[in-house]
């Protein structure tokens, strides 16, 4: 019933869960040109920017449109102006990052101002939604929160953006490490709220009361004090709130009603395990294996995962649920075509591996196959849109 009191137009979330899966199979490419022996340089800078913001963002950002909704039972502060904030979005996002990948600087000075706006957009209305909010729970809480850390994201990355070219005169590294570790937190706090509801209700676990999921969020603002005293001492807090996160999805997946694994627990699962992998390489010399399993494996999987169940979820509220008893309409399930979900499935832990195994090309090639997959999948269940159309005629 929230669903359809508060929804916005599918068009909308459809349209960031599209460009999200675009800018993934075109991060693969970029990640090819990165850098990761001089972390700043331009390229790698590039990558990380249409992976996380042209893919990770993306599909957070639609969710928000309506998950926020929902969680917080009233509706999102506006939706105007939002479908051409998305074109905005991805013109800017487009512009900035292969700006830095082939160091044109005026292309990534109009993608910079671009994003600034299309980003402190999303921002102030993503805020302006908590606004006489009567919900007191762990996921508004969370939201909430991942909202201050977005526009803490969004003004320290302008001014990294300002120094980088010479405007203005800071702390280039400090900058840089409170740029990331803000944009890490909204992701983090976003993963971590938004978890707290939907991995209890596609596990049908009850009850919960979400301890090391309040511990994780703790240590990570701790994290953040940690920045400008102790390089060391803010990873330990950081890979302390991770494991306290890791260890609470764990608890739920083991809670879990349904005791099969499918396409959903398994990508979870996944996501989990790279993350441990990530903490473990993240303060050693290969930082790019680090880079890789946090953001193909951990944040892939687990978006994937997700999508595979919010997707379906949103079409079939919008354009089936209104046949509901007038024809056969088909179940969840029904609209994930479940083959390819389990080759891509097959495809990312091969890339993985092939990675630590210092395999590059390999690795690549699998998560493109991977992600290909998924964009078939995504494609397929998109399609269900049309079902409203062919039973009127």
């Amino acid at each position: 019933m929230l669903l359809n009191t508060f929804a916005p137009p599918f068009k909308l979330v459809g349209g960031y869960f599209i460009v999200g899966i675009l800018f993934l199979i075109v991060s693969i490419f970029a990640f090819l040109m990165a850098n990761f022996d001089t972390p700043t340089a331009f390229t790698t800078a590039g990558f990380v920017h249409i992976y996380l913001v042209g893919f990770v963002m993306s599909i957070i950002i639609g969710s928000l449109y309506q998950l926020t909704s929902v969680i917080l039972e009233k509706p999102f502060f506006t939706i105007n102006g939002a479908i051409l904030n998305l074109t905005i979005y991805v013109i800017a996002t487009l512009c900035f990052g292969f700006g830095l990948v082939f160091d044109e600087n005026s292309i990534t000075y109009v993608g910079a101002f671009l994003l600034f706006a299309s980003l402190m957009f999303f921002c102030v209305t993503y805020f302006l939604s908590f606004i006489k909010n009567q919900k007191r729970n762990f996921a508004a809480t969370a939201l909430l929160c991942s909202s201050v850390f977005l526009l803490m994201g969004i003004c320290f990355g302008t001014c990294l953006f300002l120094s980088m070219f010479g405007f203005l005169n800071f702390d280039f590294e400090l900058l840089l490490r409170y740029h990331v570790y803000f944009v890490l937190g909204f992701i983090f706090f976003i993963i971590v709220g938004v978890a707290s509801v939907l991995l209890p209700m596609f596990a049908l676990v009850h009850d919960l009361k979400f301890i090391l999921s309040k511990t994780s969020l703790i240590f990570y603002v701790m994290s953040g004090v940690l920045l400008c005293f102790d390089m060391k001492f803010a990873l330990l807090s950081f890979v302390v709130a991770a494991l306290c996160f890791i260890l609470e999805a764990l608890l739920i997946l083991k809670k879990r009603v349904r005791k099969a694994f499918d396409y959903w627990n398994i990508n979870v699962f996944i996501s989990l395990v790279a993350f441990v992998f990530f903490c473990a390489f993240i303060n050693s010399t290969r930082i790019d294996i680090a880079v890789f399993f946090l953001f193909f494996g951990f944040l892939y999987a687990f978006i994937v995962a997700h999508l595979y169940k919010i997707a379906p979820f949103l079409i079939w509220y919008h354009y089936i649920a209104p046949f509901v008893g007038k024809t056969k309409v088909p179940l969840l399930d029904d609209m994930v075509v479940k083959k390819p979900a389990y080759i891509a499935i097959f495809f990312n832990v091969a890339a993985l591996v092939a990675y630590v195994f210092d395999i590059k090309y390999i690795a690549l090639v699998c998560l493109l196959i991977s992600t290909t997959l998924v964009a078939f999948n995504v494609v397929h269940i998109f399609k269900f849109i049309k079902f409203g159309v062919k039973h009127e005629r």
